[in-house]
């Protein structure tokens, strides 16, 4: 008998649970997703304030090795993979309309999605970290032929300590409020799925 009323007791909770206001989740999501697109593009604006930079040093510094030239190269071309690995982040969001066709697609869009981020800030940042620090170190054989070698030891050690917290916990701040944000899109989509189903 006590397992009768647990399973009618629970079946009541069902029944009584707040409706979702589905004008509220997909506002919600939509100003998620604007914060996402937000972040991306003032990502964007500083990486090309970041290539603009590297662009006049290389154009306008007379190095003596050919090292240096590569090296700049290499950081330029690890500036543009960011910006357009962004540009495709952005396009992807706005062309995301599957909410309005079918909600559990659109879930199943946020999950993908969330995936490919995620091994952008997993294994393609591992890869770019490796070719942006070989760009620095060709460039910084300029510099070992330059500076006295107190400054360059410091120079170095400060470059390789921005990598490591960078790395190290930089990273994993920036993936952790990703996913916190991911989460409660999809938390907000699946409830509204959910009752969308026990309506129908």
């Amino acid at each position: 008998m006590k397992d009768f009323d647990s399973l009618v007791g629970i079946w009541n909770e069902q029944k009584t649970a707040p409706v979702i206001d589905y004008k509220e989740v997909i506002s919600h999501y939509k100003e998620s997703r604007g914060k996402l697109r937000s972040k991306f593009t003032i990502e964007i604006i500083a990486m090309l304030l970041a290539l603009g930079v590297v662009t006049y040093v290389l154009f306008t510094t007379d190095f003596q090795f050919w090292t240096s030239y590569i090296g700049l190269v290499i950081v330029q071309l690890c500036c543009l993979y960011f910006i357009i690995m962004q540009v495709i982040n952005i396009s992807t969001i706005a062309n995301s309309n599957t909410l309005f066709d079918q909600p559990q697609d659109h879930i199943q869009f946020i999950q993908q999605f969330r995936k490919s981020r995620y091994v952008q800030h997993t294994r393609n940042y591992k890869v770019y970290t490796l070719v942006l620090g070989l760009g620095l170190s060709l460039y910084f054989i300029e510099f070992f032929y330059r500076l006295n070698l107190a400054l360059m030891i410091g120079v170095v050690v400060a470059t390789l300590a921005w990598f490591i917290i960078c790395y190290v916990y930089l990273m994993k701040i920036y993936i952790r409020k990703e996913e916190k944000r991911f989460n409660e899109m999809l938390e907000d989509l699946e409830r509204l799925n959910k009752q969308f189903k026990d309506e129908a």
